[in-house]
């Protein structure tokens, strides 16, 4: 055995004897000139992240395939085996994306064969669809086969545990230590197709949209009738928000054509986030050529939900902070008692839990992601819960869907435009109002480049000696997440400083970055919001430079 084949994780002819893929064979013919490339498929298996399992497709344990599809699902099994879960089985459901069906399929018929009762949707859905459905069927596990934003390229495998929301530590941990590949699963070990359950794929988005989707209680609307323009950003969205407008008596909005049909290879799309500069675009000329005003875009999996409002500067794209804000602010005056709990990651703004304190409603600071955004949602069932959001245009606004919906939120957000223009003023208004509830939050983001062992010493150095001052502006207090108690421990570290700014910094989970996360509170903001607006983001921009600086 050569140096570079001890190093696999498993030899390439034994996949090559496992993985149905007819194509499999010429890409490692491919692969075998270059060992390094060759290590880099095979060295190594995938690992739950933020929200699942994503990598580009491949072959190989460290790419999505098959192969690596049917392990998991193998380990998925095994779990549930375990925990003596089997019965009450498992929904599956997939995106748009190339091979996502043949995903699903090879999960439902391997945990099939394994004993564990599976749902399988026939087509592509919203992921808020899917995980509603495990509510709904009382299962005890969900598999929604996505990528979300991530580029054509990339798949990805989104699972849910018992409690109905994404898998956290141990569970995730525990079925990575049985994704083996000492072993691959070969055709005989799956159940036949007609094996497996089907739901439809058109009953499971409107049973999805008559459980999830409510009319709020009546008011004096405004008689000039909602205008906005969609898109799905050639996800799969389309169909359900739709739905859920006639669900909720709300006008149908003006389509971007090209973006309505889920297309997996995203044309004009090189990454599907609808947080990159230029996605919108062609919404954008869409709402132009019909002088439309507000556009609203799901993300291509429909988890999450971007909104654009036309200024006398042009257009305004909301960030994932002040949309949160909003959502928040109309679910909380929408609804009553003292029994009401919020949640939000800790690199979102801190607006919402201001604006819970003036309200007297419970407010949670999770680590990110969905998977502990709903944690306190499942860990105190008798609470009302009303909203959960992380800054990545994640919201949760309803216990119905124990994740990030973007189809109930973009609902939930056209209502309150419809409420706001009974009192004829927009979004952007109602944001001034509530500044001068709470006070002015202003957030900012910035990203850096480097390798992971840089980003590494950096952080430690940064937790061995803090820094004192950033741009003048004297620290007050360090923590260090790592110091926290687990399993709510994470790589990141907060600062704050005597002018009003907050620093959250943590490695990415996905790529050799850093991501670092300001914002600048003021207490009693007085004049033009605009502007002081305008100078806390020029200072955020400075400061966040500062932080870079510290990794170089």
């Amino acid at each position: 055995m050569s140096d570079a084949s001890s190093r696999l994780l498993v030899q390439p002819e034994a996949w090559l004897d496992a993985d149905p893929n007819p194509r499999t064979r010429r890409a490692l013919d491919q692969l075998n000139y270059q060992p390094e490339l060759l290590t880099s498929h095979f060295g190594y298996k995938l690992s739950f992240g933020t929200a699942g399992l994503r990598a580009e497709r491949g072959i190989g344990p460290a790419r999505m395939n098959r192969v690596s599809v049917r392990v998991t699902a193998r380990a998925i099994g095994g779990y549930l085996e375990r925990r003596g879960l089997t019965k009450s089985g498992i929904v599956i459901g997939y995106d748009a994306r190339p091979d996502s069906d043949l995903y699903a399929l090879d999960s439902a018929r391997l945990l099939t064969a394994l004993g564990v009762r599976c749902w399988l949707i026939d087509g592509p859905v919203p992921t808020p669809v899917v995980v509603w459905h495990q509510t709904r069927l009382s299962a005890s596990g969900a598999i929604v086969v996505t990528a979300s934003h991530n580029p054509s390229s990339d798949s990805g495998y989104k699972v849910y545990g018992p409690d109905q929301t994404q898998i956290r530590p141990p569970i995730d941990q525990e079925i990575e230590s049985l994704m083996l590949f000492d072993s691959l699963p070969s055709e005989k070990d799956l159940a036949e197709p007609h094996e497996v359950s089907i739901l439809d794929a058109q009953d499971a988005i409107s049973t999805y949209v008559g459980a999830v989707i409510t009319q709020p209680a009546s008011f004096e609307a405004t008689k000039r009738e909602l205008e906005w323009v969609y898109t799905p950003l050639c996800g799969v969205g389309g169909a359900a928000l739709e739905a859920a407008c006639s669900q909720a008596n709300i006008p149908l909005p003006v389509r971007v054509d090209s973006q309505f049909t889920p297309d997996g290879s995203f044309p004009g799309l090189p990454f599907p986030n609808p947080e990159e500069a230029g996605v919108l675009n062609q919404a954008f000329q869409t709402a132009d050529e019909k002088k439309i005003e507000l556009i609203l875009a799901n993300d291509p999996d429909a988890d999450r939900l971007a909104v654009a409002v036309k200024t006398n500067d042009g257009w305004n794209q909301l960030s994932g902070d002040e949309l949160g804000l909003l959502l928040c602010d109309y679910q909380i005056n929408t609804t009553t008692g003292h029994d009401r709990l919020t949640a939000s990651s800790v690199v979102s703004s801190e607006a919402i839990a201001a604006l819970c304190v003036v309200h007297d409603v419970e407010h949670v600071r999770t680590l990110t992601g969905f998977k502990w955004i709903m944690e306190p949602a499942v860990s105190q069932p008798k609470k009302n819960w009303i909203f959960g959001y992380e800054e990545a245009l994640g919201y949760s606004v309803n216990r119905a869907v124990l994740d990030k919906d973007g189809i109930s939120a973009a609902i939930k957000f056209l209502q309150m435009m419809e409420r706001l223009s009974a009192r004829d003023i927009g979004p952007l208004d109602r944001l001034d109002e509530i500044a001068h509830e709470i006070g002015l939050f202003v957030s900012h983001q910035e990203s850096g480049h480097f390798e992971s062992d840089v980003i590494e010493a950096s952080l430690n150095a940064l937790r061995e000696s803090p820094p004192k001052q950033i741009n003048g502006s004297r620290i007050l207090s360090t923590i260090d997440w790592l110091q926290k108690p687990p399993p709510h421990t994470a790589n990141l570290i907060e600062f704050r400083s005597e002018g009003g700014i907050r620093v959250a910094i943590r490695p990415s989970g996905t790529e050799p970055k850093v991501k670092i996360y300001l914002e600048k509170s003021v207490s009693r903001p007085v004049g033009d919001l605009k502007a002081l607006r305008l100078s806390c983001s020029e200072e955020l921009k400075s400061s966040g430079e500062t932080v870079i600086s510290w990794f170089k």
